[in-house]
């Protein structure tokens, strides 16, 4: 026989073998080995523990732990708008302890009697060869009623990674990235906790509007559908186990606008309603999650507090959700469209636990967008460039500075046009070392007090908040690779952060929460510079700087969005500079340097 052929067929055979071996090896390993887990438990003695288990097999979900067969004592429930998670599969289940009873005597938000259980599992499916794909499980929550009360502390939270054999999966005290090569991740403990705080029991996805049968005609989300036999409100109605009986709830509207309520109730509202986390952030303006009480459209949260509402944070975009019913184009004034379709952490909604857009969540509310009133008073600017044509023309020319015989550096500088205005510039000379300094910005009045502060690399800036609202504060300049964030400053909170970027190099610090705010950060080394800022419209400054050592020759100048100078200069020497933004022009720069 050719041994060429027998090479290829002994390597085909080992694939074939080896895609075989991953398909089944979980049936493999429960055959070949012997299992360690311990049987399974009952809910009712788990509920009871104090310790948390170190495996989910050692939890009460599973009534065979070899066969992963679901226990008999859960029910397994399916809500009729699903929280989107990055693509994954999600399968729920509750236990609820024998004779007791959900505390409904408020029907939009339930209260659950100790021992209550609730599992979550995440699938996603992968590749293991091309045309050949495979569900596996990533992760499984674990949420249970530990003492009387209500909110985050009466409730055990924990999280479960599944294992590659997929026989088991470990408990997670921390969170984790990427588990088993897909893009799922677990949340850390904290970012549980912010998300679950937005409802009185922290329990989100099992409540009237997201269980009733009625309601399930118009279900929304990416996920499987409810199947016969899961539990839903007419279950726990006939069960009666709930404390105060309800009709089946219907949210207003037609099908199109009830999905759309829906999926913000269960996507956008646990975070956006009074006890949630926007609330927290300066967002208490917005609230979108539903209430029984609303029976018409105009009634509701997402009608009162944002369509056609304007932004108070977002400020990129005009309008919280803006109507595009007679101009298509309002579509991307609207905040919700714009940050539910991206993922950058600074500008996405919701912005923790998704780093991908929900394309069919966002053909829905593009749907819905076009059947709103576009507000009539709104200015789209369609005529913008004709105006800034005419108003170009009709630049006054301004009469050229001119230099006098002043010791030390004049800079003359000039702008093209009152738009080409930066707020600040810096001149500094860059053969000195020497700068230790700590610098400070403060916020007040809602915008921060500097427009630059420098420092050397290593330093520390001080972030102070002297305003009466509070702050989140960034920097990400993806040019730069520079990127951080702080946790939300309350009014009157210091915070320090390093300056840790090269130097040389300046970013914009932002607010996530009132995005007009500007700022810019710089690292240097020179104690020898000269920060300059500009008044709005001001096309003409002259600048004169002195107290420098008198050797020095390299000079730097820097505003932001202006190609950078760098220039080496003598005394008696005059030198003229174009300034431009890429190869747009925006003005002239002259200096002069005189003997101190």
């Amino acid at each position: 026989m050719n041994i060429a052929l027998v090479g290829k067929m002994t390597r085909f055979l080992l694939f074939k073998v080896s895609i075989l071996a991953f398909l089944f090896g979980g049936l493999a390993s429960c055959l070949l080995q012997p299992t360690k887990k311990e049987s399974a438990s009952s809910c009712a003695q788990t509920s009871q523990e104090q310790a948390v288990p170190k495996f989910l097999s050692q939890t009460c979900l599973y009534d065979d732990v070899q066969r992963f067969r679901i226990s008999k004592q859960v029910h397994r429930f399916t809500p009729n708008y699903q929280l989107w998670s990055d693509g994954a599969l999600k399968s729920r289940w509750i236990y609820l302890p024998k004779g007791k009873k959900i505390n409904s005597d408020d029907p939009d938000r339930w209260v659950f009697p100790v021992g209550t259980q609730f599992f979550k599992e995440f699938r996603k499916t992968i590749s293991i060869a091309p045309g050949i794909e495979r569900e596996i499980k990533v992760e499984t929550r674990h949420l249970m009623k530990v003492k009387e009360g209500e909110g985050i502390d009466a409730w055990s939270l924990v999280a479960y990674a599944w294992q590659e054999d997929q026989q088991d999966a470990r408990l997670m005290t921390k969170g984790a990235q990427h588990v088993l090569g897909t893009n799922h991740n677990i949340p850390s403990q904290e970012d549980c906790e912010t998300c679950h705080k937005g409802n009185i029991d922290i329990i989100l996805g099992f409540d009237a509007i997201q269980l009733s049968d009625v309601q399930g005609k118009y279900a929304f989300g990416h996920g499987p559908k409810r199947s016969s036999g899961e539990w839903t409100l007419k279950t726990l109605l006939d069960d009666r186990v709930l404390t105060n009986p309800m009709s089946q709830p219907v949210l207003p509207g037609n099908p199109m606008e009830q999905k759309v309520l829906g999926y913000l109730h269960a996507n956008c509202g646990n975070c956006h309603n009074p006890l949630g986390h926007a609330a927290e952030q300066e967002a208490e303006h917005l609230k979108l999650r539903h209430e029984l009480e609303f029976d018409t459209l105009l009634k509701t949260h997402v009608y009162q507090t944002a369509v056609n509402q304007t932004t108070q944070n977002f400020t990129i975009a005009p309008y919280i959700v803006m109507g595009a019913k007679h101009e298509e184009m309002a579509l991307y004034n609207s905040a919700l469209f714009v940050r539910m379709n991206s993922v950058d952490e600074e500008y996405r909604m919701p912005m923790l636990a998704r780093e991908t857009v929900d394309y069919a969540a966002l053909q829905l509310m593009h749907n819905w967008l076009l059947t709103l009133d576009t507000p009539q008073d709104y200015d789209f600017g369609f005529d913008k460039r004709k105006m800034e044509k005419n108003k170009v023309k009709a630049t006054v020319n301004l009469p050229a500075l001119k230099f006098n015989n002043a010791k030390g550096l004049q800079v003359n500088v000039e702008f093209a046009t009152e738009q080409d205005v930066p707020p600040v510039m810096i001149l500094y000379w860059s053969q000195d070392t020497g700068l230790q300094k700590n610098s400070v910005m403060d916020h007040v009045e809602g915008d921060f007090t500097e427009k630059l502060i420098v420092g050397n690399k290593g330093s520390t800036m001080s972030l102070r908040n002297s305003d009466d609202v509070g702050h989140t504060i960034y920097v990400k300049d993806k040019r730069k690779n520079v990127k951080w964030q702080l946790s939300y400053m309350p009014p009157g909170s210091v915070f320090e952060k390093d300056l840790f970027w090269d130097e040389d190099i300046f970013v914009e610090m932002r607010c996530r929460l009132h995005l007009y705010m500007s700022a810019w950060v710089g690292s240097i080394t020179s104690r020898f510079h000269k920060i300059v800022e500009f008044k709005e419209g001001q096309r003409q400054l002259q600048v004169v700087m002195t107290d420098f050592p008198e050797n020095f020759t390299q000079l730097k100048i820097w505003m932001p969005k202006i190609n950078p100078i760098d220039m080496a200069i003598l005394p008696g020497e005059q030198q003229e500079f174009v300034l431009k933004t890429a190869n747009k022009t925006r003005g002239t720069l002259a200096i002069k340097r005189m003997p101190q």
